[in-house]
């Protein structure tokens, strides 16, 4: 039995205890009480969920466990005030980002998609150290709190699922479109990243717009290839369903983060901050993330039926 089969109700323990944390975690800051539930949403039901469709099959059994219990064990580092329980979590991050890197051969150095694959294992890594440091009350280079959880939220889900389904697709359906997705995919979440700390320094400002515009380019291409998929009559009602939500919501927070990404340029189009963890975060998790791996796991079953 494949460990993808054995564990595949993982993510609805995780999914009751991120319930759970809804209530439990509402004495956070309202600031910070959103990025958070969202951030956990990735760790707790997305990465279990994503599980069948990312993860090799050679990978140990006990491993979807441990990946669990640190993913519930990173909650209580806000009850207790301390980075301690979200160390396990990096270090299950690290040993995945560890073994893509390791695993990648020089064929998949010259594949898009799965490089593209191999990022969204590597990637939330990252998160997972930012959050240790926004824990941990460290500010790398002197960002405010704020933008310290805000990357390890963005690592959680950019850095994650929309890496994820932009190889899935390319995968799928091989063309210069799903390819171009995923080579700009690859390049705009780091350059945003890059982009973000220039204009902390107050130095290469046009990075974080030009970043911006190659990773809306790229994840509009998902956008378009994810409702394309929905409209497949050959496939299940709900699948269709799924793909649509996904590539719908997509695309509406994509064109939210356009705006944002060129505030300094087009300041009338931009959202305020918290407008953009509220409504471009919700959009990215529960619409793209979460409808977009129920489809691609509907997909998937039904290719292994036939």
């Amino acid at each position: 039995m494949k460990t993808s089969d054995k564990f595949k109700y993982e993510w609805l323990v995780g999914l009751l205890a991120w319930a759970a944390q809804l209530w439990m975690l509402k004495s956070l800051p309202p600031g910070i009480y959103w990025i958070v539930i969202l951030l956990l949403f990735s760790a707790m039901v997305l990465m279990p969920l994503s599980r069948r469709l990312s993860d090799s099959e050679s990978q140990q059994e006990w491993r979807p466990k441990v990946e669990s219990g640190s993913a519930l064990f990173m909650t209580c580092t806000f009850l207790t005030n301390s980075a301690t329980e979200a160390i396990p979590w990096l270090l299950v991050r690290s040993a995945a980002a560890y073994e893509a890197i390791r695993n990648c051969s020089s064929k998949k150095l010259r594949d898009p998609a799965e490089l593209t694959l191999l990022s969204a294992r590597i990637f939330p890594a990252i998160g997972a150290a930012w959050f240790v440091a926004h824990r941990a009350q460290w500010t790398p280079w002197g960002f405010d709190p704020l933008i310290v959880l805000l990357t390890a939220a963005h690592f959680h889900h950019a850095g994650f699922t929309l890496p994820l389904m932009a190889g899935l697709n390319a995968k799928a359906s091989p063309s210069c479109w799903t390819r171009f997705s995923c080579v700009a995919i690859l390049l705009g979440v780091p350059l945003v990243a890059v982009g973000i700390t220039g204009t902390h320094f107050g130095v290469l400002k046009f990075v974080e717009p030009f970043g911006v515009v190659v990773l809306v380019l790229g994840a509009l291409g998902v956008a378009v290839s994810q409702i394309g998929r929905g409209l497949e009559r050959q496939r299940s009602i709900l699948t269709r369903i799924c793909f649509l939500l996904s590539g719908a919501s997509l695309f509406a927070s994509m064109v939210l983060a356009l705006g944002f990404g060129l505030r300094y340029v087009i300041p009338n189009f931009a959202l305020t901050m918290p407008q953009m963890w509220a409504i471009h975060g919700t959009l990215n998790a529960f619409g793209f993330g979460l409808c977009g791996i129920l489809a691609w796991r509907g997909a998937v079953k039904r290719a292994e039926s036939l």
